[in-house]
């Protein structure tokens, strides 16, 4: 799923959204197009900030990462070191 949506608010409707977002998502209530969104709680989360600000224009957005499926480089690496 992807999914992205646009706001436009003042700094205190900004607070009022993140306040409420952010809890729902911490009491995983939090739904997207009816679906749960869910921080897996077994796995490690990469959480990037990113801060640009210049004459024209600024932005600071928060991105949350984490891997659904474990990498198979290490069984790859095994299949290739079998000797003849």
């Amino acid at each position: 799923m992807k999914y992205q949506e646009k706001y436009i608010g003042s700094k205190q409707d900004l607070y009022a959204f993140l306040k409420e977002n952010y809890s729902k998502l911490m009491k995983e209530i939090l739904e997207i197009e009816g679906e749960k969104v869910v921080l897996p709680g077994d796995k490690e989360l990469v959480y990037k900030v990113k801060y640009e600000n210049n004459e024209v224009e600024g932005s600071y957005s928060v991105k949350i990462s984490w891997a659904n499926q474990e990498e198979f480089e290490e069984f790859e690496e095994e299949e290739e070191e079998i000797d003849f």
